[in-house]
């Protein structure tokens, strides 16, 4: 008696579920829980407390976390300010350089500290005390705002949302459910006298009109001052010791 061989319908049916066994076991391999972080290698209470926030709004993973950008469609809806500086180096250095900072140097002023960083590629978190990669698309870092010397902290999350190697411009995002929406550029432009101009455009607007239009432009503008003259001093000074 011979053997009927298996219908082209059964086959098909076969492979979709395997092709839909990989995927869910992709997606849960993907899902880092928020939960699993670890406070205790945090040294911002503020941080702490925007994880914690976010665990108890209903935000398990990290996969959740969504960036709220700059949307050109409402832009009267948003502020904005721009702010640049001036680093002694060749633009394709100052890139180089810009993209393999790591973020507890870049973000070690009296206002900016760095927390930790999720990277969505390696579905990982690093804290300040770790090795770090090069920055990529999909990055979420985790910063203290220290204002008024300390009397106020605020705890901000921003994702890196585009890196455009042939335009030198790196783009982050506040996340969606912050007090914060809009987008971050810093641009690169280089100078005929061989130097290289860091720039910052924001965009933003805040839930209270009143942060937005009284406080927010004040801070940022001294952040923003504080993280470039972080940024150059450390190419600037790199530079000399490999010169050196």
């Amino acid at each position: 008696m011979k053997t009927s061989k298996p219908s082209k319908f059964i086959v098909v049916i076969s492979t979709l579920l395997i092709v839909l066994s990989l995927g869910v076991s992709h997606l849960a391999v993907a899902q880092l829980p928020i939960a699993t972080v670890n406070l205790n290698r945090i040294h911002q209470r503020k941080i702490r407390e925007l994880v914690q926030h976010q665990y108890q709004s209903g935000i398990d993973n990290f996969d959740e976390l969504k960036p709220s950008c700059y949307n050109v469609q409402d832009s009267s809806d948003y502020s904005i300010q721009r702010c640049s500086n001036v680093i002694r180096e060749v633009i394709q250095k100052v890139w180089n350089r810009l993209k393999s900072l790591k973020p507890r140097d870049e973000y070690s002023g009296r206002m900016v500290s760095f927390g930790f960083l999720y990277s969505k590629r390696l579905n990982q978190v690093f804290y300040s005390d770790d090795d770090f990669k090069e920055i990529e698309q999909g990055d979420i870092y985790f910063l203290n705002l220290k204002l008024l010397g300390g009397v106020k902290n605020i705890g901000v999350a921003l994702e890196v949302t585009m890196i455009d190697e042939a335009n030198k411009t790196i783009q982050f995002c506040y996340l969606n459910n912050g007090m914060t929406e809009g987008s971050q550029i810093v641009k690169l432009i280089g100078t005929s006298d061989g130097n290289t101009i860091i720039s910052q455009e924001t965009r933003y607007k805040n839930k209270s009109k009143f942060r937005e239009k009284n406080l927010y432009p004040i801070f940022h503008q001294k952040a923003v001052n504080e993280l470039h003259n972080n940024i150059r001093r450390l190419i600037e000074e790199n530079e000399g010791s490999v010169q050196l």
